[in-house]
């Protein structure tokens, strides 16, 4: 069985499309593609695995940060950390 699911909005059926847009708290239109992801629940990695996700996520933000011309490393810190605490504060 799937675990991800991809539809244009024009193709769902009305109540299929009523759920999406009751779940998104909007109307969609006809010309968005809906993608849908099912995980399964697992245990939370352990302190170490937690570190050396973190600093792969810091080394993929500053080779981004990287790419940007007249912007400090400061400034790209600052919004990963933002981006982090936005996604912690939605699972609280």
């Amino acid at each position: 069985m799937a675990d991800h699911s991809v539809h244009k909005a024009s193709d769902l059926a009305q109540d299929e499309r009523l759920v999406v847009e009751r779940w998104l708290g909007r109307a969609l239109s006809n010309d968005e593609t809906i993608s849908v992801n099912a995980y399964r629940c697992h245990a939370a990695p352990d302190t170490a695995k937690r570190e050396a996700l973190w600093q792969d996520i810091i080394a993929q933000a500053r080779e981004i940060g990287s790419r940007v011309q007249d912007t400090r490393e400061e400034d790209v810190d600052a919004l990963v950390e933002e981006a982090l605490a936005d996604i912690r504060g939605k699972r609280g």
